[in-house]
């Protein structure tokens, strides 16, 4: 009778120890990454955000087109 109570008890905290051990390593925080020299976080824009080559400048007085 021992044994199966052993049993049980390995079957219902075995899952619980998973879910914690993965929010544990969830919630650490991730070393910052490694940039070039002279590159600020978040300062890229990517190819498709490119204006068209063919826009005209905008007048001193004209406010900004939305697209």
């Amino acid at each position: 009778m021992l044994h199966s109570i052993w049993f049980w008890i390995v079957i219902i905290v075995a899952p619980i120890a998973t879910v914690v051990g993965t929010l544990v390593r969830l919630a650490k925080r991730e070393p910052p990454l490694n940039l070039p020299p002279g590159v600020s976080p978040g300062t890229y824009r990517r190819f498709d955000d490119d204006p068209p080559e063919d826009d005209e400048p905008l007048k001193k007085d004209e406010p900004p087109r939305q697209r």
